[in-house]
């Protein structure tokens, strides 16, 4: 499938913004209110419908684990702390450089499956149960 270099360059820059917000966010401790989770899942939504627009599998995989985690999260089952907040930093780091290799060779990566794992295991596990 073949883009245009505005396509492309739209990719680069809102995928970077998007990762450098979760960043900042995730990087300043644990995200108690719904406010702040919900912002983070859109972020992470944002990158999956972007990514997947590409044909960015991985991207797009990884993403969705995000969401998955996030939606416990939004539904009390997970608190956004600790283990939590590491594994989605850790996906930050593992979509920076699936978008990397994208940006420079116009090719999807594989995300790192032990990640991927993670992710689930969190989500599905209920991580640390959210305050009341």
């Amino acid at each position: 499938m073949t883009f245009d270099e505005t396509l492309w360059q739209e990719f680069a820059a809102e995928s970077e913004e998007h990762l450098d917000a979760l960043e900042r966010r995730l990087g300043a401790g644990p995200v108690m209110d719904r406010p702040g989770i919900d912002a983070l899942f859109r972020a992470f939504h944002s990158l999956k419908g972007m990514s997947d627009a590409l044909g960015a599998g991985g991207m797009t995989q990884l993403a969705h684990r995000c969401e998955d985690l996030l939606g416990a999260a939004r539904a009390g089952r997970v608190s956004v702390s600790g283990q939590v907040v590491d594994a989605l930093l850790g996906a930050v780091d593992g979509l920076r450089a699936l978008r990397a290799r994208m940006l420079e060779a116009r090719q999807d990566g594989a995300p790192d499956p032990a990640l991927l794992q993670r992710l689930a295991a969190l989500a599905e596990e209920g991580g640390v149960p959210a305050p009341p």
